[in-house]
């Protein structure tokens, strides 16, 4: 009988930790961070995407900078090209939501985990892509951002993952930083919004806390 009670209490404690952590990420969503105005005028136009969990930046090919485009090989030539980061189990062994594995979904958000950038191109605007409009100085900051999470060589090259594409229209990239609850895909949009003094969630680690300011 005290197994089966331990087991119940530890149950209780894990369901109280979740709804708690569900609890901070929706007040934390609902607060708006209070950029610094933005210098300049914001003619150029990129966008953010989302599947409904993993939210991606879009940019523009001729604003993505030749150091990195460079590198990129045939998606080089789509007129549009996504980015986005996260746990690179989860993406290299989810291709599809109908492929998930718990063990998958639990080990990114509980234990600290490798990266990896996902670069996708599109040839037209998606009907559901958010708008972001910016200045030639807030892309800028923007692309110091996505560049700096790449995990590069001593060359500073893209350490491209074989074989790991979707389809014939994705790449992924070794990254730099761990995967967790508290530091998510959408976190690391979110992070980028803040850096452009985009205005925002305080802290967004669901695709909601992203979106619903755009």
């Amino acid at each position: 009988m005290r197994i089966f009670k331990f087991f119940g209490q530890l149950l209780l404690w894990i369901l109280g930790l979740v709804l708690l952590y569900v609890a901070v990420a929706v007040v934390f969503s609902l607060i708006p961070t209070r950029p610094d105005p933005v210098a300049g005028t914001p003619d150029r136009q990129l966008y953010i995407s989302s599947n409904g969990v993993h939210t991606d930046f879009i940019i523009p090919v001729e604003l993505v900078p030749d150091q990195l485009l460079d590198q990129l090989g045939y998606l080089a030539d789509y007129p549009y090209l996504a980015f986005g980061w996260g746990d690179k189990g989860f993406y290299l062994d989810t291709p599809t939501w109908a492929e998930l594995k718990v063990s998958i979904a639990v080990k990114a958000m509980l234990l600290p985990s490798p990266t990896a950038i996902h670069v996708t191109g599109y040839k037209s605007v998606g009907s559901d892509w958010a708008s972001l409009p910016l200045t030639q100085e807030q892309v800028d900051t923007l692309n110091r951002h996505i560049w700096d999470t790449f995990r590069l060589t001593d060359g500073d090259k893209l350490q491209h993952i074989d074989s790991a594409g979707y389809g014939d229209d994705d790449e992924f990239y070794e990254a730099l930083g761990s995967y967790n609850a508290l530091y998510t895909c959408n976190n690391w949009v979110n992070a980028g919004l803040k850096k452009m003094h985009v205005r925002t969630a305080l802290w967004a680690p669901s695709e909601w806390g992203i979106m619903r300011w755009l």
